[in-house]
């Protein structure tokens, strides 16, 4: 859903015509003022035959080359139907290896949505080659060192932007039960988070009881007599942001949208790297730190870290992120991305664009 939050807010910014085009969550309301329609197609990850998915590495410019998939092959004939007929005058790619090469042998300008991780393996560059320019969700301060130089070169820098934030209640009876002056941490974890993180989290609330910790995203498991009385599981919050500005320390993944939303909100918080492909969130948390915007963590720390943990986290200044969010980034990607139109547009309408 991340993608989607992030599409969202720079289609929000969008004055010209747009349309979505995605697998899975196409039924899904989608919003933008000048949204015109949202196109399924199908996904290439759905009924892969596990004789197939053998080869699906076989090819070094491309990520996911299964054979004999028919999910693909339909997926491939809708999209490049739907180019044909559409004929954009650009697709913004977030993020597909393979719809990139696709886009770009159906001869459409696209731009490439990058993300953080170590992408210099040879799909991402062909990726990175073919786009007219790369969008980084991110001001250029937040780069990794590891990104090679072209890619630096070709990348329109984006202050921070996120989803916006809805100011709706939480459980009241079950946030002010707690006494008002102890430090509140707020565990947070999004729709994408993985692992079995229970026992940590005991862990974590037991090493810092002079402390209330509570949980959103999560239920109790079937330990729950193991729950220190300090720890709360509050299950999934839709609004989960009068749970955050009462936090003392906000401890979440390494993900693009919770931390940008965190730093947002000018929190102090403890980002926890999550084994995400291409090292995107090991190599998020390491920025972090290096920037000293969070407390970031390539892995769970051992229980008599927290206490540590919990202070320095708590002794963070949460101004560096003013900068970070100076102007409004999915504003600027919106325009970059209405100035890459109207450049294709007008090539394709030039009487200069001669046949060879």
């Amino acid at each position: 859903m991340g993608h989607k939050h992030r599409t969202e807010a720079i289609l929000r910014q969008l004055p010209v015509p747009a349309s979505v085009v995605t697998s899975r969550i196409h039924g899904l309301d989608w919003s933008g003022p000048t949204l015109e329609n949202v196109i399924g197609i199908e996904c290439d990850n759905d009924d892969v035959p596990v004789r197939g998915m053998q080869h699906a590495r076989d090819v070094s410019a491309l990520h996911h080359t299964p054979l004999w998939t028919d999910s693909i092959t339909k997926r491939v004939a809708q999209y490049t139907r739907w180019l044909d007929e559409t004929r954009p005058d650009v697709m913004v790619i977030d993020v597909s290896a393979e719809i990139s090469m696709l886009t770009r042998l159906a001869s459409i300008p696209q731009i490439v949505m990058r993300q953080h991780g170590r992408r210099d393996d040879a799909a991402h560059l062909a990726a990175y080659e073919a786009a007219h320019s790369l969008l980084a969700p991110f001001p250029q301060s937040m780069e990794d060192d590891i990104t090679p130089d072209f890619v630096q070169d070709k990348t329109v820098y984006l202050d921070g932007f996120c989803r916006e934030e809805a100011s709706g209640s939480s459980s009241q009876a079950q946030r002010h039960s707690r006494k008002s002056d102890r430090p509140l941490i707020v565990v947070m974890f999004g729709r994408g988070g993985t692992g079995d993180v229970h026992q940590h989290l005991r862990d974590a609330a037991t090493s810092v009881p002079h402390a209330d910790w509570c949980v959103l995203g999560k239920e109790d498991d079937t330990n729950a007599e193991r729950t220190p009385a300090n720890l709360l599981f509050a299950g999934w919050q839709d609004h989960p942001g009068s749970w955050i500005a009462d936090a003392s320390v906000v401890v979440t993944s390494a993900g693009h949208n919770s931390v940008m939303e965190l730093g947002h909100a000018r929190c102090r918080f403890i980002a926890i790297a999550e084994d995400r492909p291409f090292e995107e969130q090991i190599r998020k948390a390491k920025i972090l730190s290096r920037e000293q915007l969070a407390i970031g963590l390539t892995d769970w720390p051992q229980l008599g870290q927290w206490p540590t943990l919990i202070e320095e986290a708590m002794s963070l200044d949460p101004s560096p992120w003013r900068d970070i969010f100076e102007q409004d980034g999915a504003e600027q990607a919106a325009e970059h991305i209405t100035r890459v139109a109207q450049w294709s547009q007008e090539a394709r309408l030039s009487r200069e664009l001669l046949t060879l």
